[in-house]
C-alpha cells in the first residue's frame, strides 16, 4: 500500500502542474492530523510509578487568510482546532503565518512556517514549520498536500508526593510550569 501511494504521489509531482498565486488576498482552509506518543505515569498502592507509551492522534481544522506579497511570499494570521479523542485534549492555536511558494519547471513546492500560541490547557507557545507540494486546482485555487513538527505548550500542575507514614502519604501541590509537546503533522487543503 505505500509503495502504491509512493507510486501516485510520484506521479501527480510530475504531471500536475500549479500556477503560482498572484498578489493580493490569499486564504487557506486545512485538515490537520498530529500524531504524537506520549508518555504515561501511574503510581499503584505502594507508591510505585510505572509508566507506558501511548500513541495519540489528533485532527481537526486550521484556517489563515492574509496578504500574496509577491507570486512567492506569503504573510498572513490564522488559528485552528485539533483534538485528540483518545484522550480528550486539544491543540487550539492562534498564529502568525510565513510561506514561501516555489516553482522548478512543473515542480511546485512550499515552505511554510507558523508561530503563535496554544490557547488549550493555559496558553502556551506554538510553533509548526512544514513542507510540502501545491496542486493547481482551477484559476486560482490550489490544493496543498504538506508535513511537519509542531510544538505546541501548556500548562500543568504539579504535584509532589510525601510520605507521612509507613503506610500513607500525600500529595502536595507545587505549582504550574510550562511544558512542550512535540507532534508529527500532516495537512491537506485549499487555497484560495
Amino acid at each position: 500500500m505505500k509503495r502504491l501511494l509512493f507510486i501516485i504521489a510520484i506521479f501527480l509531482s510530475l504531471a500536475a502542474e500549479a500556477r503560482q498565486p498572484s498578489r493580493g488576498y490569499r486564504g487557506f482552509i486545512e485538515w490537520s492530523s498530529s500524531l504524537r506518543s506520549e508518555k504515561f505515569g501511574l503510581f499503584d498502592f505502594n507508591g510505585n510509578l510505572y509508566t507506558y507509551r501511548q500513541n495519540t492522534f489528533y485532527t481537526g481544522l486550521t484556517t489563515s487568510h492574509g496578504y500574496q506579497i509577491d507570486s512567492m511570499f506569503f504573510i498572513g494570521a490564522g488559528l485552528g482546532m485539533e483534538r485528540c479523542g483518545s484522550i480528550v485534549n486539544w491543540v487550539a492555536p492562534v498564529f502568525l503565518q510565513g510561506r514561501v511558494d516555489l516553482k522548478f519547471g512543473k515542480w511546485t513546492p512550499f515552505g511554510d512556517i507558523r508561530l503563535g500560541a496554544n490557547m488549550a490547557e493555559g496558553v502556551g507557545m506554538y510553533f509548526s514549520p512544514s513542507i510540502g507540494y501545491r496542486f493547481n486546482w482551477g484559476r486560482k485555487m490550489g490544493v496543498n498536500i504538506g508535513v511537519g513538527l509542531t510544538l505546541a505548550g501548556y500548562r500543568a500542575e504539579h504535584y509532589d508526593v510525601q510520605s507521612v507514614g509507613p503506610d500513607d502519604f500525600k500529595l502536595q501541590y507545587v505549582g504550574t510550569k510550562h511544558h512542550v509537546r512535540p507532534y508529527f503533522s500532516f495537512r491537506v487543503g485549499i487555497d484560495f
